[in-house]
């Protein structure tokens, strides 16, 4: 006769159920956020459906960041600024941004506050304006996102880009995760995107796969180019040293690294910081260093050092980028923009970066920026500072990424959202009757 096997002591058998417990509750708690997502699309799809059937009120929706900057800010504010003949909300998931604007008597929809009622505004709504993808704008809602698909959308997106965005993805990063499709699908689902000049039309074109283009400025350079006004600076309070710093005559430069798909840049490391520091004290300049959030190094309090004033990532440097004699950057979009002042770009040698990125090809050719190796950074910034000649060949090249006239970008965007609401509230329906159709 065969022998038994031995039993396992009874401690490990609780052990192993145990485990098993842990790993079966894992699974079905997987299953149950599967489905629960689920859920949430096929609400979305059917709010989507709902969105494109319901009559829209005459109102226009802006949405941007988590804080009040970038080109739907001055295109809202503008729009707001007289009547136009549709109501005009600024939509925010943050409740630091709701009372901001609640203290300034700024019209708003905080979406959170009441998700039912900010559906139904989003639903009646006739436009929708952008400035970053749609998904990152609602906070990745699908209810939020399928309320507005009956909505005129217009994306204003956040600058001139050397970056490869949404569809052109597509290859570099392949389409089975989910995290990654929901923005592309939110991206390209707008109806028209703004391009700011003829050089740019194909980019984003194959961008966004929308056809629809609307050629005006950049809503923020407004501000580049003459004062702030009061609402304009809400959002815009800068530090009160770093205030009282950019009104003395000392020269002042703008150090800004962008967002890079997880990898860092000379700019974001700290010994880069130390040069800067050291450039400012040793020529009696004001160095101001706005850092992306994902990649501030230390903590902001033990950054505030004679000479380095770090800003909170939030905040719209824009009204106060004129007073800058200079800018230092890796490749975010502000180098276009600063090029408007006509005061020197710097730009750090990337060497080995990304594979795909940044692709300065993207944009026209001959951009008027100054490269700089790490080591070279304060001979190349004085040079700079002390003035190299090329003034005239930045704005020329400015013009040219910048067709219409920067200083009526919102002038000239608005009257889209007027068409647009008027569209909406246009008797759009056809009568069958004997004998033919009659379209009312």
């Amino acid at each position: 006769m065969p022998k038994n096997p031995p039993h396992a002591p009874v401690g490990a058998q609780v052990s192993q159920l145990a485990r098993a417990a842990d790993e079966l509750a894992q699974v079905v708690e997987g299953v149950a956020q599967r489905l629960g997502r689920l859920e949430q699309r096929a609400f979305g799809e059917d709010l989507a459906h709902l969105s494109r059937r319901v009559r829209k009120r005459p109102l226009v929706l802006f949405f941007g960041r988590r804080h009040f900057a970038d080109n739907s800010k001055y295109l809202y504010l503008h729009a707001l600024a007289r009547p136009r003949g549709y109501d005009v909300l600024w939509c925010t998931l943050e409740d630091d941004l709701a009372a901001t604007l609640e203290r300034h008597g700024l019209p708003h929809l905080h979406l959170n506050r009441d998700p039912d009622a900010s559906i139904d505004v989003l639903l009646h709504a006739a436009a929708a304006v952008f400035t970053v993808n749609p998904h990152e704008s609602v906070g990745g809602s699908f209810a939020f996102r399928g309320a507005l698909a009956g909505a005129t959308q217009l994306q204003l997106w956040h600058g001139v880009s050397v970056k490869h965005l949404t569809l052109q993805l597509l290859p570099h990063l392949g389409t089975r995760q989910e995290p990654l499709r929901d923005p592309w699908v939110a991206s390209s689902s707008v109806d028209a995107v703004l391009s700011t000049s003829p050089d740019l039309d194909a980019y984003w074109r194959e961008v966004f796969g929308v056809p629809q283009l609307v050629r005006a400025g950049q809503p923020r350079n407004e501000v580049l180019l003459r004062d702030a006004t009061p609402t304009e600076l809400v959002g815009a309070d800068l530090p009160a040293r770093t205030m009282a710093a950019l009104q003395t005559p000392d020269p002042a430069v703008l150090v800004v690294p962008t967002w890079q798909r997880g990898r860092t840049t000379p700019l974001t490391e700290r010994r880069f910081l130390e040069q800067m520091v050291e450039f400012g004290t040793r020529h009696g300049v004001t160095m101001v260093y706005k850092p992306h959030p994902v990649y501030l190094p230390v903590a902001l309090a033990e950054l505030q050092v004679d000479r380095l004033h770090v800003l909170d990532p939030g905040i719209d440097v824009y009204p106060w980028m004129f007073r800058f004699g200079a800018l230092v950057t890796d490749y975010s979009s502000i180098l276009f923009d600063f090029l408007l002042t006509g005061n020197p770009v710097l730009t750090v040698e990337l060497g080995e970066h990304q594979s795909f990125e940044p692709d300065f090809g993207l944009v026209p050719p001959g951009l008027p920026t100054t490269p700089f190796a790490p080591e070279a950074f304060a001979a190349t910034l004085a040079t700079a500072l002390a003035g190299d000649g090329r003034r005239e060949e930045r704005l020329a090249y400015a013009r040219r990424v910048f067709a219409s006239d920067p200083a009526r970008a919102c002038a000239d965007l608005v009257p889209f959202l007027d068409e647009a609401v008027a569209r909406s509230q246009r008797p759009d329906h056809a009568v069958w009757a004997p004998g033919g159709a009659e379209r009312v």
